[in-house]
């Protein structure tokens, strides 16, 4: 295999609503948020971590398109090496060895959000409150906080296509865009981070530079 130069895309995602993808409670207190959102140890500004772009949308793809695979191994990640998911994703030594090919960096704040985080500190973030309403029994219901980054806020990144020449499993550029495009295309249907099902998670993403 011979790799090409790889193509570095910039987008930006913009949250169209509350976004809740968690970070560590070891700082809690009592009476305060139950769950906080992932946050940068320098500068304490939130992020979306390119693990979490990463994860979810192949698990989006692999649900759409290896369904009958995921059975079969028991929803096991799909790491056939025969398959655009593996060669698109990789895959550890353990499981073969693959390199991905689409890499996910970290999505940071845009400036004009940095500033908005450094003038509004204390109040950037919504405390969303949730209750566990029991349905069948009479205890009483399970009132919890969750933090979440606030509809509206913007992060941006780069994801990089490396395509590869050669190879069994089509990998040139031309694919690599392809396959990103259908991922992107599920992950703004569906949802980022925890409670989708309630609201959370929603995202639009926009191509800065092609």
């Amino acid at each position: 295999m011979k790799m090409s130069t790889p193509i570095v895309k910039k987008y930006r995602i913009t949250l169209v609503s509350g976004l809740h993808i968690g970070g560590s409670n070891a700082w809690l207190k009592i009476g305060g948020i139950d769950a906080s959102v992932v946050k940068h140890p320098l500068t304490d500004e939130p992020y979306i971590p390119g693990s979490s772009i990463k994860g979810k949308m192949r698990a989006l793809i692999e649900m759409t398109e290896y369904a009958s695979e995921l059975v079969q191994t028991e929803f096991k990640p799909v790491n056939n090496e025969t398959t655009q998911i593996a060669q698109y994703f990789g895959a550890s030594k353990d499981e073969g060895g693959i390199p991905a090919k689409i890499l996910f960096d970290d999505f940071m704040l845009t400036e004009e959000r940095k500033n908005t985080f450094e003038e509004r500190k204390s109040d950037f973030y919504e405390d969303k409150a949730e209750n566990s309403v029991p349905r069948f029994f009479k205890w009483s219901a399970n009132p919890r906080h969750i933090e979440r980054v606030p509809a509206g806020v913007q992060f941006q990144g780069n994801i990089v296509l490396t395509p590869y020449e050669d190879t069994e499993i089509d990998c040139s550029a031309h694919a690599l865009e392809k396959f990103l495009e259908k991922g992107i295309a599920l992950l703004e249907a569906n949802y980022l981070g925890k409670g989708g099902s309630r609201g959370n998670g929603r995202i639009k993403f926009e191509l800065l530079q092609d």
